[in-house]
């Protein structure tokens, strides 16, 4: 027997068929009605969450150091003063330029193979450093990259750098989220969002979707999709998205390829975690 709360629950999703119920005369498609109600209902509430292959919210790392299993580059490591969820975070120092990141590899990348769902929230320091301007120039931006990837190439066989979230900051401190791919031989190609944004004072939530089968990359920004930055060349079409078939490593973290006015971004990053299907947002605790 159903409590009255979810009684109330199933009346809200499904307005239509309480309101027509009393007026069917016909006590088949009575019964009908309810069993669509009661297993579409089922269904949704029976709805898995995604399995993790990787998941890392940094509360068993001891402040100062990095996950086990991870190796560094530049200056970063666990923190207990900011977080998402629980106590705890992954925070990058600040530095003019370079790399301040966590690498994975091993059987994570085998699990995930060509094909993964991906999800971490993040957060910058305010007020974001400015670009320098290069000699002679009048302006100057600052591209940075989150979350790449070291691979082959499925299209010229050659090593390159999947940089599955980026972004490039302008002068008047708005930003627009990037994905591009970096071969070491090649020239550099990728796609933008249109629109601008602010770095906000809480966490925003990141998720991309990446398939080497069907050369596809999504993007979204707190739950939504960024529509122009979706590709989706098709199966053996590798030209301007190259999605290879394994990952070599992850990293995650900041890394600011042109120099940074002052000391430069403090970020953080927590509630990392890696899939087969989409795993969506993870509550504050």
């Amino acid at each position: 027997m159903l409590r009255s709360g979810c009684l109330q629950g199933h009346r809200s999703q499904f307005g239509f068929l309480f309101n027509t119920l009393p007026r069917m005369k016909n006590s088949s498609l009575a019964i009908a009605a309810l069993s669509l109600l009661f297993s579409t209902s089922a269904t949704w509430a029976q709805s898995a969450p995604a399995k993790l292959i990787l998941s890392e919210d940094f509360e068993s790392t001891a402040v100062g150091e990095i996950p086990q299993g991870f190796t560094k580059s530049g200056m970063v490591g666990v923190v207990d003063d900011v977080a998402h969820s629980g106590k705890k975070s992954l925070r990058m120092d600040p530095v003019v330029r370079g790399a301040r990141k966590i690498i994975k590899s091993g059987p994570e990348m085998d699990a995930i193979g060509g094909e993964h769902w991906g999800r971490l929230y993040y957060k910058v320091k305010l007020p974001p450093p400015t670009p320098t301007i290069p000699e002679g120039k009048t302006s100057g931006i600052i591209h940075s990259t989150l979350v790449s990837g070291q691979a082959t190439s499925p299209l010229a066989s050659d090593a390159i750098e999947v940089r599955l979230l980026g972004n490039i900051l302008n002068m008047n401190g708005t930003f627009k989220y990037l994905y591009n791919v970096q071969p070491k031989m090649r020239k550099e190609f990728g796609v933008s969002a249109k629109a601008s944004n602010h770095f906000a004072e809480d966490w925003t939530l990141i998720e991309w979707y990446v398939s080497n089968a069907t050369q596809s990359y999504r993007f979204f920004v707190n739950g939504e999709e960024i529509p122009e930055m979706a590709i989706k060349k098709g199966e053996g079409q590798f030209e301007g998205v190259e999605i290879p078939a394994k990952f070599e490593n992850l990293s995650f973290g900041w890394t600011n390829y042109q120099p940074a006015n002052g000391e430069g971004f403090t970020a953080w990053i927590d509630d990392l975690a890696l899939a087969k299907e989409r795993i969506g947002p993870t509550a504050k605790k």
